[in-house]
């Protein structure tokens, strides 16, 4: 009976860190201060969506290094748990720094660089993180617990763009005296982040548990060659395939709430009652891909939802209604769950239990070597033919390329 309950408070509070750190990608990075830095920080929304997806290139790379190299050493000194309280105390502090992120035009690279390095941080917390799912979970129910675990991300996202819109956004004097003509309304919205993401990771950082072992001297180059030579085929495609739709994914995340300001005129806060329902809908799929994904497999599943991202996106470039542009971004919520959570247990099945840590992180570098290329070919698209739908192109062309590629492929049950 001990046991159970011990087990149990590991996987709800590793669930839960799905619910903490989604508040940074969902309202930092897509919906609320993308916006307010495009149209409010940048001189204009051509320049200032250049420069958002040029920091996304820059912090893409240098996860794209670090991502495989802490994963590989964790799982040396068997420290994920370190390494994911260190990272994620990290974003949070970066996080609480947005506050001083006004529009004073002198302040733009300071405030693109508090946030690159608060991105960064935050997609290492998310390696050390994947990596503890097979620890709290087993091969029947691995599909299942990453879906929900990533549905509750999505209401986690979901829960605090309502708290963002009722305290701050919305409301004509917002809570604190926050003064709207200085943007205070939406500069406090980076600490209130940073306090979640920080008051919801603790469970995970008291409950969940790892056996300390003495750290031996080790050859830090030589284990990641061994781990790169050691990578299978099919595991290589599969990484290959994602590497690709991720960069679709990502760019997809990072100028979602620039595009639907800037192309169909929403306000702060129609983009964030548009990103509630898109969060709804991606929680949806991930919880119903999850339990096809332990039925069928994940091959199935990845494909499906590639092809519908593939159609909804090209419907999405020649459409200028708004109510059609919200039909269809709801679809595609609905899409992104499920892909997103069946790519995770897909990699878990792939990895052995004892190389979760450095797999999650190739599986990392897999969504941020190219990661770059996503943002810049919006940037450079978008500059070049002064149209922001020009860089929309490159979004459906990494979903093709990385159906291509797992389309068929063999991958495990």
């Amino acid at each position: 009976m001990f046991i159970k309950r011990k087990i149990n408070k590991e996987l709800c509070s590793w669930s839960l860190l799905d619910w903490a750190n989604s508040a940074w990608p969902t309202v930092i990075i897509t919906f609320i201060f993308s916006t307010y830095f495009v149209k409010n920080v940048a001189p204009n929304e051509i320049i200032g969506t250049s420069l958002w997806g040029y920091m996304l290139s820059i912090s893409g790379l240098a996860l794209a290094f670090l991502a495989p190299i802490i994963g590989i050493y964790s799982d040396i000194i068997k420290r994920r748990k370190v390494f994911l309280i260190i990272s994620s105390c990290l974003t949070c502090l970066f996080a609480f720094l947005l506050w001083f992120a006004d529009t004073n035009k002198n302040i733009i690279l300071f405030i693109l660089i508090i946030i690159g390095l608060g991105n960064v941080f935050f997609e290492i917390s998310t390696v050390f993180y994947n990596a503890l799912l097979k620890k709290v979970s087993d091969k029947n129910n691995i599909g299942k617990i990453s879906g929900i675990a990533w549905s509750l991300g999505y209401i986690g996202g979901i829960v605090s763009l309502i708290i963002c819109f009722l305290l701050f956004i919305n409301p004509e004097k917002p809570v604190f005296g926050l003064d709207k003509e200085k943007f205070e309304h939406v500069r406090i919205i980076g600490p209130f982040i940073g306090l979640w993401f920080l008051i919801f990771s603790i469970p995970s950082f008291i409950f969940i548990k790892e056996k300390k072992i003495k750290i031996k001297r080790i050859n830090l180059i030589a284990n990641i060659k061994k781990t790169f030579l050691s990578i299978e085929n099919t595991t290589l495609k599969f990484l290959i395939s994602r590497m690709l739709y991720t960069d679709g994914l990502n760019t997809l995340f990072a100028f979602g709430g620039i595009y639907a300001a800037t192309l169909y005129n929403m306000e702060f806060s129609e983009i964030i009652l548009f990103g509630i329902a898109l969060n709804i809908s991606a929680g949806f799929g991930s919880v119903i891909f999850a339990f096809f994904d332990d039925k069928f497999g994940p091959r199935i599943i990845i494909k499906t939802c590639l092809i519908s991202l593939i159609s909804i996106c090209s419907f999405i470039l020649i459409t200028n209604n708004k109510i059609l542009f919200w039909i269809l971004g709801i679809g595609i919520g609905l899409f992104i769950g499920g892909l997103q959570s069946t790519s995770r247990s897909c990699m878990a099945r792939l990895s052995k239990i004892n190389d979760q840590s450095k797999m999650f992180g190739i599986y990392g570098l897999s969504g941020k070597i190219t990661a770059f290329l996503g943002p810049y070919f919006v940037a450079l698209l978008t500059t070049t033919f002064n149209n922001q739908k020009a860089g929309f192109v490159s979004i459906i062309i990494f979903f093709i390329l990385g159906y291509l590629i797992i389309k068929d492929l063999k991958l495990p049950n």
